[in-house]
């Protein structure tokens, strides 16, 4: 619904009933320098932070590395689909997307 609504006018028009910050164009941007000690970037729509908070997910990520075996690849893709699982798990109602960009740093950590 979030991309339909940017254009839904319904939605947006306060004289067709709809609130004209409901969902807005303009993103939140926030730069920052990605760092050796850096581990990944984690990107989730508020279906995922609806039920877990920033804390939850990186204790997921975590707790994925170190049981799952295989390259960064393999691992990346666990730590969504739990991410996924305990989201649907805390009853989510939202719709859910989780993107997780790994660095060097998480690398190196599945090596100990």
């Amino acid at each position: 619904s979030v991309s339909r609504t940017f254009g839904d006018i319904e939605a947006k028009k306060p004289e067709l009933g709809g609130n004209p910050n409901v969902v807005i164009a303009v993103p939140d941007i926030k730069a920052f320098k990605i760092r050796e000690s850096h581990d990944c970037i984690l990107l989730a729509c508020d279906g995922i932070y609806d039920k877990l908070t920033n804390k939850d997910c990186i204790d997921t990520i975590w707790q994925t590395v170190r049981k799952t075996q295989g390259n960064i690849h393999k691992v990346a893709g666990e730590c969504v689909e739990m991410i996924l699982k305990t989201s649907v798990a805390n009853r989510t109602i939202d719709n859910i997307t989780v993107v997780i960009i790994c660095f060097k740093n998480l690398r190196k950590a599945l090596s100990k």
